[in-house]
């Protein structure tokens, strides 16, 4: 094949077409020259679906809400020089949080590096350690063949055995595009991972290390096998704190030992374990963290791929191998009955106390969301809030965050994404303003999508009272920063909907068509002085005798 553009063009649709066939389902593009072939070839490509979104910080966290959802690689693609730079934010939470990416960065080719030439910079090393891969390609060549190989293996890569982005830098010489343009499917590659299990040795060494101990099994910001979960904590008679994303909390599993109250009750006198067993990702609460490091049990953590999740430095034995739960429940022994019996009474002295008034923000949200929706909580106040006030719920809800590396950036923008995978029935989310506002920029890719964005209003960086700058002087102005926006004016740019209001506006936001802003101002000394009383009375909080 001799003309560059035609050449140009086989080797992206060889290159997309692997991807395809080795698993991606979407392609998030923003527009460009130098990556005109990919893009393309995404756009032609029968079994992708496509999302063309200008601004890349924003595209490259709608693709970290699509690989959230699906499971699955994302494309992503982006022509030369400081484009591709605008993901970084998103492939560091997408390398924390363990999700894949496929990050095509179109590139000149080697003879314009390093002199000078227009739109390049060093897209080697764009991504510094926040990358499970980096490979870089040839310019295209008429030798394809390997191709279907390679993006097996990239694609296996942000999958396992620790999932996360990876980056091919793909060069293209002039002119980028030829005469042809039809596409034909190439030969793929097949791929099967392997499913570690934990061998029977250690599943009755780990028994042994559990039975008859009193113990709390801690689920992590991570989905989890609910059913096994339920089944194990009854087998051992111990209570299962759940973290609001571990999937634990909403569905129509056993849901009685689990507790969704231990950000409060544990600021009181709790009993202390033996013996903790955690799985997945660390808590969010701050409060279950310092009471896990009080406790001086002994702990085990239990991951479904070879992260290492000890910040604190306290495991006793780590565990990378999956179904541990499920393999675990037949050969454990319960302890006494008074040890889940005490929780049990916390959980419920905890459910009884006043509440900060994004409580009933967060009451209406899991009354209206139907079943099988999605609910994305925002960094800073708006996930603990929910963490502390959400309880237990029959609902089969898919509830979401960016817990990775807990920014305030790209919230909407992976919120949108997310429900851009076509899994959701419904889609809300629930974030404070500064949330909002540090992400407005996402809002041009809701067009055209269902789903209500609640926006807990409290006039800047309400987190920042509960923390020691709250007494400087340079507190409003240094971390405060309340905001002068108008929200309404915001939704209007890209013709979204509107609605200034309260917890009763939550119903009719999700019944709207298209995307709606619900506005939900807070009181921010009413909220401060009330979140105050509340853990105030959660220190006072003790198991009562039976």
């Amino acid at each position: 094949m001799d003309d560059v553009g035609d050449l140009n063009w086989a080797w992206a649709m060889a290159l997309v077409d692997g991807f395809a066939a080795a698993g991606a389902r979407h392609a998030v593009l923003s527009p460009g020259s130098r990556s005109t072939p990919l893009a393309l070839a995404c756009l032609r490509h029968p079994e992708l679906t496509c999302h063309v979104i200008l601004d890349e910080r924003v595209a490259g966290f709608f693709a970290l809400g699509l690989a959230k959802a699906d499971g699955a690689p994302c494309l992503l693609v982006a022509t030369s020089g400081s484009a591709p730079a605008n993901w970084h934010p998103a492939v560091a939470e997408a390398f924390a949080g363990r999700h894949p990416l496929l990050l095509l960065t179109a590139d000149r080719p080697p003879e314009l590096q390093d002199c000078g030439a227009n739109q390049t910079i060093d897209q080697a090393r764009l991504f510094g350690p926040h990358l499970r891969a980096f490979h870089a390609l040839p310019p295209a060549e008429d030798r394809r063949d390997w191709l279907a190989g390679f993006c097996a293996r990239a694609a296996g890569q942000s999958l396992w055995p620790l999932a996360g982005p990876i980056q091919i830098n793909v060069p293209f010489r002039e002119p980028l595009l030829g005469t042809g343009g039809v596409f034909s499917p190439q030969p793929a590659c097949r791929l099967t991972r392997p499913e570690e299990r934990l061998p029977t040795e250690g599943v009755r060494d780990l028994a042994s290390r559990l039975s008859g101990r009193r113990g709390i099994i801690i689920a992590g910001a991570e989905p989890q096998a609910a059913a096994a979960m339920a089944a194990l904590a009854e087998a051992l008679n111990w209570p299962v704190l759940a973290d609001p994303l571990s999937g634990l909390r909403f569905g129509p599993h056993d849901r009685s030992r689990v507790l969704a109250r231990g950000d409060l009750f544990l600021r009181g006198d709790a009993p202390r374990p033996d013996v903790v067993l955690r799985f997945g990702a660390f808590p969010i609460s701050k409060t279950v963290a310092s009471w896990l490091s009080a406790s001086e049990a002994e702990e085990i953590v239990v991951a479904g791929d070879p992260s290492w999740s000890d910040p604190q430095r306290r495991a006793a034995w780590m565990i990378s191998a999956r179904n541990v739960a499920g393999d675990l429940t037949p050969w454990v022994s319960a302890c006494s009955p008074d040890w889940w019996e005490a929780f049990r009474r916390l959980e419920t002295a905890a459910g009884a106390l006043a509440r900060p008034p994004e409580a009933a923000v967060i009451a209406a949200l899991l009354e209206a969301l139907p079943d099988d929706a999605l609910l994305f909580l925002g960094n800073s106040m708006a996930v603990r809030d929910f963490d502390a006030c959400s309880g237990t719920g029959e609902k089969r809800l898919t509830v979401m965050g960016n817990r990775g590396v807990s920014g305030i950036d790209g919230n909407i923008a992976t919120f949108l994404g997310a429900a851009a995978s076509g899994r959701f029935s419904a889609a809300a989310a629930l974030v404070g303003d500064l949330t909002f506002l540090h992400d407005v920029g996402a809002l041009a890719a809701g067009q055209g999508a269902k789903a209500l964005i609640c926006v807990l209003d409290n006039g800047g960086g309400g987190i920042f009272e509960h923390l020691p700058q709250a007494v400087l002087p340079e507190f409003s102005s240094g971390w405060l920063t309340p905001q002068s926006a108008d929200l309404s004016a915001a939704a209007a740019v890209w013709g979204h909907g509107y609605i200034r209001g309260q917890a009763s506006d939550v119903a009719a936001g999700l019944g709207r068509d298209g995307l709606t802003i619900l506005h939900l101002p807070i009181d921010r000394v009413d909220s401060v002085a009330a979140h105050r009383t509340l853990w105030d009375a959660a220190k006072l909080l003790a198991p009562e005798p039976s």
